[in-house]
């Protein structure tokens, strides 16, 4: 109890250095992940994560790993600049077999619903309505962070677009053993699950951005998604001081 005391109070410190988040990586090892694979240039690549804890990043490479014995290629949906895109990218980088795929629309967040209730107004426009279009990047913001660890371009599709318009063409991942779903809004973050209820073996995992955070839409979506599954779903919730995210577990069919 008092390690994870120390681990709460690291990820409470506004400017994490570099050897902070090694000290955080290892305490995760030693008393949550003890099979997390030893990398030692993971932690500058955890350092330079935008908008996503070191203890978020810390459980998606667990989970990736673990999703890493069935087959599947590996997705981020919503990689804005690609901080996280460079995370999966190093992590999968010896696995030669498997892509990875980036959606995002590179025009920033889409028109919310009403399901989208502001719960964390994180950048104090004072409605949602106001965020429509705000996180806007650039596909080559992207390349550039992948250019750094550096993941072969035969093996990266970025795909632009509207999620609803993306996922109905062909040019989808036949079958997906991990995911990042960062999409913030409830019905790209429905439209990615139902996807991947569809595409994700047995075994693998979905770690899903902002649960409880920003837009009450990110958690509706998950519990309606895990609720009308009918058992092929477990979500799991990290220690609270990691962030605001969960991790879906796909179970037998």
């Amino acid at each position: 109890m008092q390690e994870w005391r120390a681990l709460r109070d690291m990820r409470t410190l506004r400017n994490v250095h570099k050897q902070d988040v090694v000290e955080i990586e290892e305490l995760y090892r030693r008393f949550v992940f003890p099979d997390l694979p030893r990398d030692p240039k993971r932690a500058e690549i955890l350092h330079n994560l935008h908008g996503t804890t070191v203890g978020e990043g810390v459980h998606i490479v667990h989970y990736l790993h673990r999703s890493l014995a069935v087959p599947g290629d590996v997705c981020e949906f919503g990689c804005n600049e690609g901080a996280t895109s460079r995370l999966l990218a190093h992590e999968i980088l010896p696995e030669a077999a498997r892509r990875l795929w980036l959606f995002d629309s590179f025009e920033g967040l889409p028109a919310p619903t009403e399901k989208d209730r502001l719960i964390d107004d994180i950048a104090g426009y004072g409605s949602m309505d106001a965020y429509q279009g705000d996180m806007r990047a650039h596909e080559d913001q992207v390349r550039d962070k992948l250019a750094l660890v550096p993941f072969p371009a035969e093996r990266t599709r970025i795909v632009k677009g509207w999620i609803d318009q993306t996922l109905a063409t062909p040019d989808v991942p036949a079958q997906v053993a991990f995911a990042y779903v960062d999409f913030d809004f409830y019905e790209p973050i429905r439209l990615a699950l139902e996807f991947l209820d569809r595409t994700m073996p047995p075994g693998g995992h979905v770690v899903v951005d902002d649960y409880g955070f920003f837009s009450e839409g990110a958690q509706l979506a998950v519990d309606e998604f895990v609720a009308a599954r009918g058992g092929r779903w477990v979500r799991h919730m990290p220690e609270p001081a990691a962030g605001k995210f969960c991790t879906l577990e796909r179970l037998g069919s």
